[in-house]
């Protein structure tokens, strides 16, 4: 009889799990990814650009001055919203808001999109770096 029991727990145990699991991003501290498509890739200076508004980029919490990190596949690098390149130092990562108010990641003095093997279609994850 004990061991009826527990079969019957099971499935509320399991159900329970992906509850939680489905939630998470709820939790405080915790933040889903926002996907940001890429849509082109400029050709001097290959930089990404993606269809990522700024109004999700705010809702996420990231707002100029801030940092986030970008995923591509096993890749991850810190970028800075900044409003130009000369927010940043030469060689490292800004994200910047372009005219139809999309993210475009670049690289000050760089190449994006060589250095993360990006290409049209590809889906980039962004999170806010929160800093103590």
């Amino acid at each position: 009889m004990l061991s009826r029991r527990r079969h019957n727990f099971l499935p509320g145990l399991i159900c329970l799990a992906l509850l939680l699991a489905g939630c998470a991003g709820l939790w405080p501290g915790h933040t889903r990814p926002l996907s940001a498509h890429v849509v082109n890739i400029s050709d001097e200076y290959a930089n990404i650009n993606t269809d990522l508004s700024e109004q999700r980029l705010a809702a996420a919490g990231i707002t100029h001055g801030s940092t986030f990190q970008a995923r591509l596949r096993q890749q991850r690098i810190e970028v800075m919203l900044g409003k130009g390149y000369k927010d940043v130092e030469r060689g490292e990562w800004v994200g910047l808001i372009e005219e139809d108010g999309a993210l475009q990641i670049a690289i000050s003095f760089g190449h994006a999109a060589t250095v993360l093997e990006c290409a049209v279609g590809d889906t980039l994850f962004i999170t806010p770096i929160r800093r103590p």
